[in-house]
């Protein structure tokens, strides 16, 4: 290995652990999600243009439109590994949807802007923020009582007395999401 060489792999080494070290964990409360609503519209992913935008259209209008995924392919090397590693492992965190997949697109503004997807799991909605990745993860506090529900692999391993941190995502009954997205 020439000099060269070895002091572009020793910067990008650097800065991969440098992200990582210098993470952010971004908290956000379920209930103010929903109480900040911006729109909750059902979309279809018609494909993706390199690693940066993903191309979809809303169900209802057919309006097409484009959500930046930056992170996409960071994100599913990310997961890729921890699948490897452990194959029990389900978390949706930092993933974007397949293309032709039809599900819901949710935008908030609490503290940020922000974008989850919910996908039809059972008798829930399992909604998880595709833009969560290893160096600024979103944890969602999911409390015991009400409407909201955390992640299997959630409830087991992150929660206090009053409320669970999923990182993975949150749940909600068909029935309760259903009264919800009657109102956007």
């Amino acid at each position: 290995m020439n000099k060269k060489t070895f002091f572009t792999a020793l910067i990008i080494l650097t800065t991969l652990i440098q992200g990582r070290c210098f993470g952010k964990t971004i908290p956000i409360p379920v209930d103010s999600i929903f109480n900040h609503i911006k729109s909750l519209s059902e979309i279809k992913v018609i494909g993706y243009v390199g690693d940066t935008l993903m191309n979809y259209i809303d169900i209802e209008s057919q309006d097409t439109f484009q959500l930046d995924c930056k992170w996409k392919k960071y994100s599913e090397a990310e997961t890729r590994i921890m699948k490897e590693n452990d194959s029990s492992y389900q978390s949706l965190e930092g993933t974007f949807p397949e293309v032709g997949e039809t599900l819901f697109i949710l935008f908030y503004e609490y503290g940020r802007n922000g974008c989850l997807f919910a996908r039809k799991e059972n008798q829930n909605f399992r909604f998880w923020d595709p833009n969560s990745i290893p160096f600024a993860n979103s944890v969602f506090f999911v409390a015991k009582e009400g409407i909201y529900k955390p992640t299997e692999w959630c409830k087991t391993e992150y929660q206090t007395q009053t409320e669970f941190y999923c990182s993975d995502g949150f749940l909600i009954e068909e029935n309760d999401f259903e009264k919800i997205s009657a109102l956007y």
